[in-house]
């Protein structure tokens, strides 16, 4: 698939919220802002120097510095080494003529592990670096602008999605018990990447892999080398990335006819993630469907069992803001959000029961004009492993 992104037309956005804050340069630190800016993929510790006028620079491990610069967007990338990446960006800003200007930093919290806000030493070193600047946090702001998709970020997601449905497929074909987690973990990976997968994304695990007691332990799932047993619950959640895209299909079966302790989890977990999905509207807050569903499974009587609600997704790090809750979390959450066409979320939920088992559900919908579309053809039900 070939789809052009309007990198000039994202820039001249990104630089106009910028402006709009009155910030004379950013230095930004986030793995998806680097992604953002630079549409490449840079996993080392890096910096993107914006100002908003003029020319971006990208300030990366010298070793990989050639490869960014080939595959990426930006023109203007050099590789730190000898000298601290921190000590780079001093430099570059003195060059712009804003050592005394507005400059924007990265902080916060998350609890995305690979987030990367500014730390205390780098902070420390640009303010000793430029002792006139005034220096304020874009967090919240960058945040903002990132959460309504392009046109062609929903068309890469549709293609990232349809990578992640091609895995579930496979896995409902060859899965059997007498199998390892391990092992369907590398069906999946494999269908992904004859697809044109580029990279595993998620720091939970790669293809995520759970059966029998493991699926009701926890919300990180990393394959193991537990064999899968008949009549354990198997919860399988791939992605996968195009284009920096990132791909999240989670989907569940059962190896073998369900019991009806087993049956009743299954039903709890369809018609709360079909209530769930449904709620999905323009206009509501993030915080009134998270209220809504929590509501209608604590009336079910499901309300010890189901959880969620959905994390945000993106390019390569524009993953978990915001969390979809009805509680405010700084950094991580924003019940009061008004979803707009656009606005794009992995749509999650989770519903445990310890000693019968775990189903949780992941994709990813986006908010159109009259409601939402689901970019994933996997169906909600589980599949049921009947050899």
């Amino acid at each position: 698939m070939q789809v052009h992104i309007k990198f000039e037309k994202r820039l001249a956005a990104f630089q106009q919220e910028m402006r709009r804050n009155e910030i004379d340069v950013l230095v930004g630190t986030r793995l998806k802002t680097i992604t953002h800016v630079s549409g490449a993929f840079v996993p080392w510790r890096s910096v993107v120097v914006v100002p908003a006028e003029g020319e971006i620079q990208l300030i990366t491990v010298g070793m990989d510095a050639a490869r960014i610069l080939e595959e990426g967007w930006l023109t203007n990338c050099v590789g730190y080494g000898r000298h601290p990446m921190m000590e780079m960006v001093v430099q570059r800003i003195r060059e712009l003529g804003h050592a005394a200007g507005r400059i924007a930093v990265e902080d916060g919290y998350s609890w995305y592990l690979p987030e990367g806000t500014i730390t205390h030493l780098e902070y420390k070193m640009l303010q000793d670096g430029c002792p006139d600047a005034t220096i304020v946090n874009l967090t919240q702001a960058i945040d903002r602008l990132m959460l309504i998709k392009e046109p062609e970020q929903i068309q890469l997601m549709r293609q990232a999605t349809a990578l992640s449905d091609a895995a579930q497929e496979a896995v409902k074909a060859e899965a059997r018990p007498g199998m390892t987690e391990t092992e369907i973990a590398g069906i999946a990976e494999l269908v992904m990447r004859d697809l044109g997968s580029e990279f595993a994304w998620t720091f939970t695990g790669g293809q995520e892999i759970a059966s029998g007691h493991r699926t009701w332990t926890g919300a990180c799932t990393p394959a193991s080398r537990k064999v899968v047993q008949r009549g354990d619950f198997l919860l399988i959640d791939v992605h996968g990335m195009y284009n920096m895209m990132l791909g999240d299909v989670s989907h569940n079966a059962i190896m073998g006819e369900p019991t009806r302790e087993q049956q009743a989890v299954i039903d709890a977990y369809v018609e709360s993630c079909k209530y769930l999905v449904g709620s999905l509207k323009p206009g509501r807050t993030i915080g009134e469907v998270a209220k809504d569903v929590r509501r209608f499974t604590v009336e079910q009587g499901w309300g010890d069992m189901v959880r969620g609600f959905g994390h945000g997704i993106g390019h390569f790090g524009n993953e978990w803001y915001p969390s979809f809750t009805d509680f405010e979390m700084a950094y991580v959450s924003e019940p009061d959000y008004v979803m707009q066409p656009g606005f794009m979320e992995i749509i999650a939920l989770t519903c445990n029961l310890p000693g019968v088992g775990g189903l949780r559900y992941e994709r990813a919908w986006v908010i159109t004009e009259n409601g939402a579309e689901c970019m994933s053809s996997t169906p909600i039900e589980p599949w049921v492993y009947a050899g």
